[in-house]
């Protein structure tokens, strides 16, 4: 599966390279483009494309993000919301 080209650089190294804070917002721009979204429910964040829930792991594999680097680009959505919305019990509110 070939990944996504979000950040200039090789993808094939022997360690995964960090992701600064200041290329969230690029990840989430393109992301956003690619028609992905997060939404932040009680159980954590779940992934879509479109309407579609997508498995983290997967999604991982195809923007080439490490376990640890997803964890804390979660972390980061938590904190900022930029995807916008979140659910209230069953209700999702568009944030």
């Amino acid at each position: 599966m070939p990944q996504k080209k979000w950040r200039s650089g090789s993808a094939k190294t022997l360690w995964t390279r960090p992701i600064k804070k200041i290329k969230y917002p690029l990840l989430i721009a393109a992301m956003k483009e690619d028609g992905l979204h997060a939404e932040i429910t009680e159980n954590g964040i779940v992934w879509y494309h479109g309407e579609y829930q997508i498995v983290k792991k997967h999604l991982r594999q195809l923007w080439g993000i490490s376990p640890h680097q997803m964890k804390v680009f979660e972390t980061h959505i938590l904190e900022k919301n930029p995807f916008g919305g979140y659910y209230e019990g069953n209700r999702y509110l568009d944030g």
